[in-house]
């Protein structure tokens, strides 16, 4: 009789717990059992993620305890409900332990189920490599270099790349990446003068002040067209020591560019 009763009663629980079953599903996948604690990965601060869950009779989240404050706004996907979290630019690097609860908003009788989760708060989380830092160009064409950038966080990433060098030879761009992925894309500098340049690419975080910087060298050959055409972009500026020359030459390109132009 003992035994039918404890056979009964371990069924009950277990297809309570069944039908009750939590699930994490962003940014990693994981059964949610109650009291447990689901480690996430990394994050910088100034980053967000989302917790994503799935859950029967579930449609909210709450973030308790110490961390609360970072909690942002509720997410719904289809059948999954998730919140935003925000890492505060000022947060303390290492582990922090965040505590939920899981409960159905639109019943106040049911219960909520509790959980932990484990982030990394740690910076440099996102790289940058770029082809061909020292190489020869043509004036007028269009030099091409080749970028990967990686983001090793649980959050997206926004990066800005900026130059010293003037905004007629290379625009500035932004590069977007999503947690735990790689981007391959491509740049391109248009030099305008002739002569040799050395000038910075700088990668920088739009969530943080964190940058990186890659010192490069151009070899700019010209032609004839381009030597005379100087004028249009102000004088080269390569070399200051051959300014008494660039300035004869760029004096005799405005007799000889008349000339050059297509009638």
């Amino acid at each position: 009789m003992f035994n039918k009763f404890f056979l009964v009663l371990i069924s009950l629980l277990f297809f309570a717990s069944f039908s009750y079953s939590l699930k994490i599903v962003s940014p990693v996948e994981a059964e949610v059992l109650p009291g447990s604690t689901i480690e996430l990965g990394k994050i910088s601060p100034g980053q967000s993620f989302e917790l994503i869950v799935l859950g029967e009779e579930v449609n909210s989240l709450e973030l308790s305890g110490q961390f609360s404050e970072w909690a942002d706004s509720f997410v719904f996907y289809e059948k999954n409900t998730g919140i935003k979290i925000n890492v505060p630019l000022n947060a303390s690097l290492g582990t922090k332990n965040l505590s939920f609860n899981a409960f159905n908003s639109s019943d106040p009788a049911s219960s909520a189920e509790s959980f932990n989760v484990l982030i990394n708060v740690q910076n440099d989380l996102w790289s940058v490599s770029i082809s061909d830092l020292s190489r020869t160009a043509k004036v007028g064409i269009p030099a091409e270099y080749s970028l990967v950038l990686s983001n090793e966080s649980i959050g997206k990433q926004k990066i800005e790349l900026s130059s010293d060098l003037p905004s007629y030879w290379m625009q500035k761009k932004t590069f977007e990446l999503d947690s735990k992925s790689v981007l391959r894309d491509k740049i391109e500098v248009s030099p305008k003068h002739y002569g040799k340049r050395e000038f910075s690419f700088v990668f920088s975080s739009l969530y943080s002040s964190e940058s990186k910087k890659f010192n490069s060298r151009m070899s700019v050959e010209s032609s004839l067209s381009s030597k005379y055409s100087s004028p249009s972009y102000g004088f080269p500026f390569f070399t200051p020591v051959l300014l008494s020359y660039y300035f004869a030459e760029s004096v005799l390109s405005l007799l000889v560019q008349p000339f050059l132009s297509p009638q």
